[in-house]
């Protein structure tokens, strides 16, 4: 861990590794500060507790993901083609956020932590509002744009966090580029094809 950085900084770096690797309930306050270099109440002093320092690793590594989601909506052309950029995005980015510690998080039997919550409202809230303009321009066919959201992200986040399935299941090596970019081109065209008019 470089000393160089602010322990607040230090700390967050060591949670999102610890997290995303072991889970919330499996990391102690004692490793992440171990592996952060800090003294064992860093994380009260700079976060106010474990749980708090999770909410900002979640925060951190999701604003980049939202702010793509946006950023990507926000761009011109036809409405399927944003959606089908998003999609791109999704399985291509090298640097998703911690997958795992997502997935781990949502398969959880408990309430899904706050900033994961407005991260997914934002992305979802992105698509939605590309699904309302493409209905609104005879683009996109008619139906909840709430549940045609959940359809277009269910599918690349699946597929992105649990990289295992393509490959072990149905031998996809994801890490072949021509592959990659068969995957990516057929489920671009499922999703939009399912979306349009």
């Amino acid at each position: 861990m470089n000393q160089k950085l602010p322990v607040p900084e230090r700390l967050l770096a060591a949670a999102a590794d610890l997290f995303a690797r072991d889970g919330f309930d499996a990391v102690s306050v004692r490793q992440i500060t171990s592996r952060a270099k800090a003294n064992l109440g860093a994380i009260t002093y700079h976060y106010g507790s474990k749980e708090a320092l999770f909410h900002a690793v979640i925060d951190r590594v999701g604003a980049h993901l939202a702010d793509r989601f946006v950023s990507i909506a926000a761009e011109k052309g036809a409405p399927l083609e944003r959606i089908g950029r998003i999609v791109t995005m999704v399985l291509t980015e090298p640097n998703l956020p911690a997958p795992t510690m997502i997935l781990r998080e949502l398969a959880m039997d408990r309430p899904l932590p706050p900033p994961l919550v407005q991260m997914m409202q934002r992305n979802m809230g992105a698509v939605m509002g590309l699904i309302r303009e493409g209905q609104a321009d005879g683009s996109i066919r008619h139906g909840d744009p709430a549940l045609f959201a959940m359809s277009v992200m269910a599918q690349p986040f699946l597929l992105r966090m649990v990289s295992r399935i393509p490959r072990d299941i149905a031998g996809i090596d994801r890490n072949d580029p021509e592959t990659q970019r068969k995957l990516v081109k057929h489920v671009v065209t499922t999703i939009t094809r399912s979306l349009a008019s």
